[in-house]
């Protein structure tokens, strides 16, 4: 499980997790407060295309998985373009005004705050039953 590897090997401000969390949240408020896309088409990439990747394989392994030689190979093809677009990124921005509004009315729309504890039971019921697929998970080839 992911508790037993949080720990981060120098002292940073924010668990690992977290720390990974907020940038997703903080490219995707950009990308919303932007105009590109939002709130709902953030979460569908997330459930339907990276989640889904990720809740078995890292992002690093799924890079060196989606190079044909490799995370070397992969640098060597992608590491312009990664730079361009990070360096696009700008600062932080706050969880304010009109972006807020937008993406916590879609929010409320999906899951209305009186229902949230019931959501919260189905949320820890589907990541206990994921925690149990992944222990029946065929073990990957190394």
């Amino acid at each position: 499980p992911w508790e037993k590897d949080r720990r981060s090997k120098v002292l940073c401000d924010g668990f690992i997790l977290n720390r990974l969390q907020y940038a997703v949240l903080q490219e995707g408020w950009r990308l919303i407060q932007d105009g590109v896309c939002d709130a709902k088409d953030i979460d569908t990439v997330m459930t339907a295309g990276l989640g889904i990747r990720w809740s078995f394989i890292g992002p690093f392994e799924t890079a060196h998985l989606n190079a044909p030689d490799g995370m070397r190979d992969y640098a060597e093809r992608y590491s312009a373009g990664i730079v361009r677009v990070s360096e696009s990124f700008g600062q932080p921005r706050p969880f304010e005004g009109p972006t807020l509004d937008q993406v916590a009315g879609y929010l409320e729309g999906e899951m209305p705050v009186e229902k949230l504890g019931e959501v919260r039971e189905w949320r820890d019921k589907v990541l206990k039953d994921m925690a149990i697929f992944r222990q029946n998970m065929p073990e990957r080839p190394s």
